[in-house]
Parts: structure tokens; C-alpha cells; sequence
């Protein structure tokens, strides 16, 4: 499908691997204006015949050669192309140092599977590009929370629905229309999302604050925004854990205090009725799975949990930082995983992969944040099982903590509840339920005594 303009657009992708041009070519699917071409050395990019009038407004090179050699090609892109942006992506097979990265040049780095989600982002947001039709590709799509939509309010960007069965994403207002009640009413009774484009987010996030003051809220950020805004502190956060600078204990702390932040925004930790976590579970579950969501996700659900069990405040924020910090260690995978479901993973994969829970502890370690002993635990326990059949380390019932067994059920009802290929999603409902029914029957993976006891606080609010 071509752009509606006719309009293409240069994008410069430097690398000496296949794997990492097939890995920009399916992240960038279905992003028709872009027109992506393939430099394998400096020495091609800088030897570029330019009377085909290439011109790059924006450059992907390939960081996992490490610090020195991805330095040369952001120079060398810079020299040539002194007003292209260039995002470097990396994966764990080289540690590159950020800061020298940045003082060469380099806008944004990247990692190429854990960050992935945000490229996407990143890219429309260096270079801007329309796209009309019904071919747009879900990434570059966001979902907005209909809370903060308005049936009365005009709206100032176009809305989507997306048909997954048949990849088509349906205009369904065009900015300057308002959306109906009933409409509202649908998507949120099929629990359906409803969608704008990335580079029409900060319309949206106008509009949303216009919707917020008229309510008469006192903070007027939509719970949009603040998703957002939290996914960008994760990416801000994983920076810190991925780059090879020098680290101190300040950037441990203030690792800490975003973690904080995002908790704070979203207001875990705040007492709620039975009915109003009820309500607030069900809006966090029906997402689709990227690594990103279920930090916030798994995050969510271990606070509200451990509310429902009666902890303490201080202790529900533990829960909500163990949540966040989770799958951190997911980094470390090699770079030829990439968006596969584990089902196609190798027995080589899937032994790395086994390893992750360890190795976000590790990582946690080794950036000195000052967590306690007890959010390291459960972080190194969440894939653990009653049954002994978990890892890292098969542990026993016994030997799983309080907030590690708090965690892993967390983890095992966002799997159940999230959208993910070839998956249907179980509603919160049906995934306590089923939670409760394994426990009972000694095959379950998650503690009986929380099981049962979750079962039954949230059984009236059903």
C-alpha cells in the first residue's frame, strides 16, 4: 500500500547482520512511507553514491559490536548526515557505555527485544510520518482508557478499532466528529479498546486534560498519560540497568525513586473497597502482552492482592516495586529470541531463559539499589512453584517467601488474563477461579492457603 501523499521517506539502517535488518523490517512493518535501506559498513555508507538522492531522516544502526565501533558509525552518520537522528539498539552481546554513546551523537539507545515495544514510539517521534487507510499497523497505534473519553467533547485526533483477526485497523472518527455514548458504552461492555494514533498523542493528551477539568479533577492527567508516562520511566529505568558506565549508589537510589514514582501515579497502594480493586484489576487485565505492560501489570496486581490479603501499605509498595522489577533479567537473552513465543524457543533458549528471575536480582545488585532483602526475593521467586516444578530453582512450597508466592500468582493471573497470539484471555473471574480450583486439586503451581484466602475476599465483589 502506498501513503495517500505518494510521500516516502529515507531511514538508514547500519549493520553487518541479516538478523538485525529482518529485526528493523518486522518492527517497522506495514510503515509504508519509510523507505529502509541496508548499509553492512561504514565504509558503504560513507562510499554512498548520492546522486539518488538519498536523504535519512532518521538512522537505526546496530550497537552490538560494542562502544568503539558503534561510535564510528554514529560519527560517520552524523558527518554525512549532520541532521539525521540515530537511535542505537543494542542486546546483551556487547555492554556499550551510553554516556560516550551520547557524546558522540547517538539521540536514543536502545535494547533490540527488551525495548522493542518503544521503538516503534521512538521512531515516530524522531520522524514523524502520516499514515492513512486501513492497513495501519497495530504498533503504531496506542490504546486509549475510556475513562477518559468524553461523548460530548469534540475530539481533535482520529479514532481506530482494531480487528486483529484480519490485521486492519478501521478509522472510526475522524477528528473534529465526538464519539457517541452508545459507542462508548460498547467497546467498554465488549471490554474492546479503542485507538489513536502515536503521532497523535499529544492531541489526545489535550483533549483528555480538557475532559479532566470539566469533570472538576483536581490533577488533570488522563490514566492514558499516566500509562504512558510510567512505560517511559520503565525505559528510563531499564537504560540505567543496561548501559556499561560507571555506577554509583546515587543511580541505585534513583532507580528506587522512579520505581516509587510510577507506584505513586498510579495510586497502588491507596485502601480501596473490595468493589473498587475489583474494578481496577479488571481495567488493568484484556491488555495485549508486551514486556513493558506487564511490568505495570504484574505490578498492579501484586499491590492490589496484597491489599485484598490485608498487608500494610509499606508492605503493598514492596509487592508493586517486585512487580516492576521482575523480568529486568529478560535483557540478558540473546539477541536471536526475539519476538518468538517460547513455544519456538531452542533447548539453549529456553535454559537462558529459565535463568531471568536470577538475573533480574543480579542486575538489581549490581546498579546497588537499595531493596530490600524481601522485593529481591520475591523478584528471584516469582517463576517458583508450590509444586517444585518452577525455577530458577525448583524450590519447594516451604521455601518460597510470603511475597515471592504473592508475586507468582500475580504473574500466573496476568498470563491467564492478557491478550497474547493465539490465546484467548480469561477474564479476572475465571482465572481466580481456576487459580483456586488447581490449588485445591494439589496440581496447582500457586500457594493453596493465599489462593483460597483471595478466592474468598474477591468472591462477593464478583
Amino acid at each position: 500500500m502506498s501513503s495517500t501523499s505518494g510521500k516516502t521517506v529515507d531511514v538508514l539502517i547500519g549493520s553487518p547482520r541479516d538478523s538485525f535488518w529482518e529485526t528493523i523490517t518486522a518492527t517497522l512493518k506495514g510503515y509504508y512511507p519509510y523507505q529502509l535501506k541496508h548499509f553492512r559498513s561504514i565504509d558503504e555508507a560513507l562510499d554512498h553514491d548520492s546522486s539518488d538522492g538519498f536523504s535519512p531522516i532518521l538512522a537505526l544502526i546496530d550497537g552490538q559490536d560494542g562502544t568503539n565501533l558503534t561510535s564510528e558509525w554514529i560519527q560517520s552518520t552524523k558527518m554525512n548526515f549532520p541532521d539525521c537522528p540515530v537511535i542505537v539498539l543494542h542486546s546483551s552481546l556487547a555492554p556499550l557505555d551510553f554516556e560516550v554513546l551520547k557524546k558522540n551523537g547517538a539521540d536514543q539507545i536502545m535494547h533490540i527485544n527488551f525495548d522493542r515495544e518503544f521503538i516503534s514510539d521512538m521512531v515516530l517521534q524522531l520522524a514523524p510520518i502520516n499514515m492513512e487507510g486501513d492497513q495501519i499497523p497495530i504498533t503504531a497505534l496506542m490504546p486509549v482508557d475510556l475513562r477518559d473519553m468524553d461523548a460530548d467533547t469534540q475530539i481533535n485526533f482520529d479514532v481506530y478499532v482494531h480487528l486483529p483477526a484480519n490485521h486492519r485497523s478501521v478509522l472510526m472518527r475522524r477528528a473534529g466528529d465526538v464519539v457517541d455514548q452508545k459507542h462508548l458504552d460498547k467497546f467498554k461492555n465488549l471490554r474492546q479498546q479503542m485507538y489513536i494514533k502515536k503521532t497523535q498523542m499529544n492531541q489526545f493528551f489535550e483533549y483528555a486534560r480538557t475532559v479532566m477539568s470539566m469533570r472538576n479533577v483536581p490533577f488533570p492527567i488522563s490514566m492514558t498519560e499516566k500509562f504512558h508516562r510510567s512505560k517511559k520511566v520503565i525505559y528510563q529505568i531499564m537504560a540505567q540497568f543496561l548501559s556499561g558506565s560507571a555506577t554509583d549508589y546515587s543511580e541505585g537510589k534513583e532507580i528506587l525513586e522512579k520505581c516509587k514514582s510510577i507506584v505513586a501515579d498510579f495510586e497502588l497502594t491507596k485502601d480501596l473497597s473490595v468493589h473498587e480493586i475489583f474494578d481496577e484489576i479488571s481495567r488493568f487485565s484484556g491488555n495485549n502482552r508486551t514486556l513493558y505492560h506487564d511490568c505495570i501489570c504484574l505490578s498492579a496486581y501484586a499491590a492490589y492482592f496484597a491489599q485484598l490479603l490485608g498487608w500494610p501499605a509499606e508492605k503493598r509498595e514492596s509487592a508493586a516495586i517486585a512487580g516492576l522489577l521482575h523480568n529486568i533479567g529478560l535483557s540478558k537473552l540473546p539477541a536471536s529470541v526475539g519476538c518468538k513465543p517460547l513455544s519456538q524457543y531452542s533447548d539453549e533458549e529456553m535454559a537462558e531463559y529459565h535463568l531471568y528471575p536470577e538475573r533480574s536480582v543480579n542486575m538489581v545488585k549490581a546498579k546497588k539499589v537499595p531493596l530490600p532483602l524481601e522485593i529481591a526475593e520475591a523478584i528471584g521467586q516469582h517463576r517458583e512453584s508450590t509444586n517444585g516444578q518452577g525455577f530458577p530453582k525448583k524450590l519447594q512450597g516451604g521455601d518460597i517467601s510470603e511475597l515471592g508466592k504473592l508475586l507468582g500468582f500475580a504473574y500466573r493471573f496476568h498470563e491467564m488474563t492478557a491478550l497474547q497470539e493465539n490465546h484467548k484471555a480469561k477474564t479476572a473471574n475465571q482465572a481466580i477461579a481456576d487459580l483456586r480450583d488447581a490449588a485445591m486439586s494439589g496440581s496447582g503451581e500457586v500457594d493453596l492457603l493465599l489462593t483460597t484466602s483471595l478466592f474468598k475476599k474477591w468472591k462477593p465483589a464478583a
